[in-house]
């Protein structure tokens, strides 16, 4: 029974440890696929004014050598197009089509399971958390001041 126990605890830690990789690999394409974005449209600006053109395309070239082949695939379809290939999702909406994000879709971008795409645009998707203070009041925390507006 002892051994079961050490067995389950050492598979639900390495499990643990699986997930935290996984979110950590998650972050960092992201993050690379945000400043893949900004350093291409730092790029445009620099090729017309004929400066530092050289490095910026050295950073470039390092960023997409550390993005998966199916993540860079995805990005280069997006800035063919003229668009961002990434999104955020604030309030349950994504910030690329405007539209509302699935709720199950929405749980797996705050478990963290997989770099997740929006179902209406494509984008890659990350959630960014309200902070508390943005948050409207919940309606039944506000107490109205028994004053009624009647005609």
């Amino acid at each position: 029974m002892e051994r079961d126990i050490k067995g389950s605890s050492q598979v639900l830690a390495l499990n643990l440890h699986i997930l935290s990789r996984m979110k950590n690999v998650i972050v960092r394409t992201v993050r690379c696929l945000l400043e893949l974005h900004a350093l291409e449209e730092r790029l445009n600006v620099f090729e017309r004014n004929h400066e530092k053109v050289s490095e910026v395309k050295a950073l470039i070239e390092s960023m997409r050598a550390s993005l998966p082949l199916g993540v860079l695939t995805g990005h280069d379809r997006f800035r063919a197009a003229g668009k961002r290939s990434v999104a955020e999702v604030s309030h349950g909406t994504c910030s690329g089509c405007h539209m509302a994000v699935a709720t199950g879709l929405l749980a797996a971008l705050h478990r963290c399971e997989g770099l997740d795409r929006c179902d209406q645009c494509g984008r890659y998707l990350y959630l960014v958390e309200a902070e508390e203070s943005d948050r409207p009041p919940h309606p039944r925390s506000v107490r109205s001041s028994g004053v009624t507006n009647r005609v």
